[in-house]
């Protein structure tokens, strides 16, 4: 008989004696203890027929009879207690391991010590239990022998208090280190947990008193129609000085009337379905007729216009001028009787109300994971506030503006007012001779007429040959995540990586596209909202993105703004071998991680050229087309995007400037191609945080308020940034622009980022992250990897063998990890198994098989 069949028969008799073991234990009672007391002579006399021992049998009530009682009345009561229920789990288990593997596994004996401490402990717990005496009573059972002398000797060293928190100690630190258990991961969860329950809680207790005080309200209201209460005669109320009231009424009256005509308003119908096509938005040239012409361009939005006229003022001669100024006469009407009226012009946007409710999309790319995406129910239910700017408010802006630039010797012709979430645009065309320098040169002097926080002047606006003033909202509104999110702009864009920015200060979505930009720097003081600006960049990728098409590299010196992420890790993270932590939080570990991020850009590109392809985006269609097959020296899969994120550059490149400087620099210059993309953030945006060389290879950049316009034009090449207002109010350059968008970003709460990330983590992922190359290969490869041995096979052939066979799974990854090597090594050597016969062929996502059943076979045929 060959040894591996007597090791199945081991095997065997271990499962029947732990199945019979297990029915001994769950029909233990202690009406049995007194049977379970057996010499071996009352054992004997059961063959002589000894009643007293035949009674002992016809009493007891184990399920196995007088052997079950034994066994169990010795495992209870002798050794740990009820915690001994795992003995023939543990058993069962490496009888499964004997009968398949021949061997027991290394983590099947790991896991055999946990549990074996972790027994132990419980039952100390109990023993612990016993000796409090105003606790109510705990049986031996749930102590045993050994939980009563764990008890009993920590209580007299350090007392029951002492040892109770010992106990719990020591289990806790079984738990974290015999176990893979994420402690951040589990912290998390529970308070979010509590939170749901706390705000249940809440709201139970207010549906209480809501209810206490109708109770409360019915009952007066009986006692009132019982007893009638009499109601005193109103005494008639005369002021005594009524001619004084209406003196002053008329002359308030009269003095608005000196600058506030009634002026009729028109306005469009608001835009209730979204039109497949571009909507056209009627622009007005200066008309003499009323049958003038209309000039007519194209926009993704249609505006609500509203004339507001403003006093009459001193003739100006009329120039031509854009389109968008409208005229109420034509020049050759003007005349000293007839002065000219400034129209004002105010574009409001229409919110659309055609939202698209997201549902949850299920796309299986890869066997072995099931992915649900976040859905809008995880966002805080909230109603944005439409952009609602008062009437009054703008005319009085108007009205203040026009003085304070006549001041100065300034007329403007026409004012378009265009209202927005944050701030309202003011444009305006300026008289004939008038320069834009002295206009630029007003706005300390426009701010403090307007009592504004600050103002921001754009001379002139590209494209539209008229002046800009941005002038800060008395009561802003709100832009929420939720709203960018559900709006078909971002929904339906065709956009490989979209990025959700938020709101310009006409009040359209704003989105844009990572892959195109490629890369982006941005900066921002202390409060201006760049980290919220972070988490809703990131949300919007993972509302659109499944993990088989993204990995992000966070880097998070501060430790605490990104942490929540680390729940993503088997889903959305690409980690390096040579570091030990998901989010990266240290300039040393970040280092590796940048250089692990070169180190597969240039992995990436020699699959590419390999192939004779120019992106990763023909690359991954034609690997989906299978027009690929697999070489000896590439494995061709698809290639996700890896983004990534560093929130807090200043710290890096004040700890390790010279190390970090230098992958930032070439995975920006070259990792446009193969879907690698940087989003660099930084809150001091100096010329020595932010270089020339990391500079100028990022063309898109985005700016939060900044303490100085040095900052603003370190950034952005140009003033503005110091005048913004905080609170997400932000600049946003795209590559290629002279001139940089207004933008709010919209606003993502920190419980909406941990319940997103709670949604994806609670998912079954990838049995690991995804790998980046480990820059450590070589010098793994120099302690005795590196030699061949004489057939050609790779000098870790024979360890990599033995791997494979004893976990029986051919995977890659595996390989990497215990082998410390790289992706493209791992997957030669398992190449050349499968040409020895020892795994089977390539089985898309699966791993491959195993063709050899124990390690012995494996000695045998090397």
């Amino acid at each position: 008989m060959d040894r591996q069949r007597q090791i199945r028969i081991i095997a065997i008799t271990l499962m029947l004696f732990a199945v019979l073991l297990l029915i001994a234990l769950i029909s233990y009672t202690a009406k049995d203890e007194a049977n379970a007391e057996l010499t071996m002579h009352d054992i004997s006399g059961i063959f002589r027929g000894d009643e007293s021992i035949r009674a002992k049998v016809d009493t007891t009530q184990n399920w196995l009879g007088l052997v079950g009682a034994v066994l169990s009345n010795i495992l209870y009561n002798y050794t740990i207690g009820y915690p001994a229920i795992i003995f023939p789990f543990i058993i069962g288990v490496w009888a499964k391991n004997l009968f398949s593997k021949q061997i027991v596994l290394p983590r099947t004996i790991k896991m055999t010590g946990t549990f074996l401490i972790l027994g132990i402990l419980f039952a100390g717990l109990m023993g612990t239990f016993q000796l409090v005496s105003w606790l109510p009573t705990v049986s031996r059972e749930w102590s045993g022998a050994v939980g009563q002398f764990l008890s009993t000797i920590l209580s007299d060293l350090i007392g029951k208090i002492g040892s109770f928190l010992v106990i719990i100690v020591a289990i806790l630190v079984t738990l974290i280190m015999g176990t893979d258990l994420d402690i951040d991961k589990l912290t998390m969860r529970f308070r979010l947990l509590y939170g749901k329950l706390q705000d249940k809680f809440a709201h139970l207790l207010e549906k209480y008193k809501r209810r206490s005080e109708e109770v409360e309200s019915e009952s007066v209201a009986d006692e009132i129609q019982s007893k009638p209460i009499p109601i005193p005669k109103a005494s008639p109320f005369v002021d005594e000085e009524p001619a004084r009231i209406v003196r002053r009424a008329a002359a308030i009256e009269a003095q608005h009337e000196d600058f506030e005509p009634s002026v009729p308003i028109r306005q469009r119908e608001p835009l209730i379905r979204r039109s497949e096509e571009p909507v056209q938005q009627p622009i007005y040239q200066n008309k003499g007729a009323e049958d003038s012409e209309k000039l007519s361009i194209s926009q993704p939005y249609k505006p609500m216009t509203t004339h507001l006229d403003l006093p009459p003022q001193p003739v100006v001669p009329k120039v031509n001028t854009h389109p968008i100024i409208e005229s109420d006469e034509s020049v050759s009407d003007l005349d000293e009787e007839h002065p000219k009226t400034l129209t004002l012009t105010v574009q409001e946007l229409q919110s659309s109300t055609h939202d698209l409710e997201i549902e949850p999309e299920i796309n299986v790319l890869d066997e072995e994971i099931e992915y649900i995406g976040p859905n809008l129910s995880l966002l805080t239910e909230q109603h944005e506030q439409n952009i609602m700017v008062d009437d009054k408010e703008l005319k009085e802006n108007a009205r203040l503006l026009q003085e304070k630039l006549e001041t100065f010797k300034i007329n403007i012709e026409d004012l378009v007012v265009t209202p927005g979430p944050v701030v309202t645009q003011y444009e305006f065309v300026p008289a004939a001779g008038i320069k834009i320098s002295q206009i630029e040169n007003l706005s300390d002097d426009i701010a403090l007429a307007l009592k504004a926080r600050g103002i921001r002047i754009i001379a002139p606006i590209p494209g539209r040959g008229t002046v800009g003033i941005e002038i800060p909202n008395h009561n802003p509104s709100i832009v929420l995540f939720s709203s960018i999110i559900k709006s078909p702009k971002f929904h339906d864009a065709d956009y490989r990586l979209p990025l959700a920015l938020g709101k310009t200060i006409s009040g359209e979505v704003y989105c844009c596209d990572l892959a195109k930009m490629p890369h982006l720097l941005i900066a921002g003081s202390t409060g201006s909202g760049k980290s919220v600006g972070i988490n809703t960049l990131i949300a919007s990728l993972l509302y659109r993105m499944h993990p088989h098409d993204l990995k992000f590299v966070i880097i998070d010196p501060k430790k605490v703004e990104l942490a929540f992420y680390g729940l993503l890790k088997n889903h959305f993270m690409a980690v390096s071998p040579d570091v030990d932590e998901t989010i990266i939080t240290t300039p040393q570990n970040a280092v590796l991680a940048l250089k692990s991020v070169v180190a597969e850009m240039d992995r990436r590109y020699d699959v590419l050229a390999s192939v004779g392809q120019r992106n990763v985006v023909d690359y991954n269609q034609k690997v989906l087309e299978g027009k690929y097959k697999d070489t000896t020296n590439f494995v061709h899969r698809p290639m996700p995007y890896i983004v990534v994120i560093i929130d807090e550059l200043a710290d890096l490149m004040l700890t390790a400037a010279r190390e970090v400087e230098e992958p930032i620099t070439r995975i920006a210059q070259l990792a446009r191609a193969i879907g690698i993309h940087l989003v660099v953030a930084t809150q001091r945006p100096s010329v020595n945080v932010i270089t020339g060389i990391i500079k100028a290879n990022f063309p898109a950049r985005l700016a939060y308020q900044v303490a100085s316009k040095i900052d603003s034009r370190t950034i952005l090449d140009m003033g503005g940034a110091d005048q913004l207002l905080g609170n997400g109010d932000m600049l946003f350059l795209p590559g290629g622009s002279p001139k940089p968008l207004r933008i709010q970003n919209s606003f993502i709460s920190t419980d909406e980022v941990e319940a997103i990330c709670t949604h994806i983590g609670n998912q079954h992922g990838y049995s690991m992250p995804y790998m980046l190359p480990s820059v450590n290969e070589k010098k793994a490869g120099g302690k005795g990897g590196d030699s061949s041995i004489d057939d050609g096979r790779d000098g870790l052939f024979e360890e990599a063998a033995r791997i494979v066979v004893t976990h029986q799974q051919g995977s890659v990854s595996l390989l990497q990890r215990r082998l410390k090597i790289g992706y493209s090594r791992a997957a030669r050597i398992m190449d050349e198994l499968e040409g020895a016969g020892i795994v089977g062929s390539f089985d898309g996502s699966k791993a491959r098989g195993v063709l050899l059943e124990s390690v012995s076979e494996l000695e045998a045929y090397l």
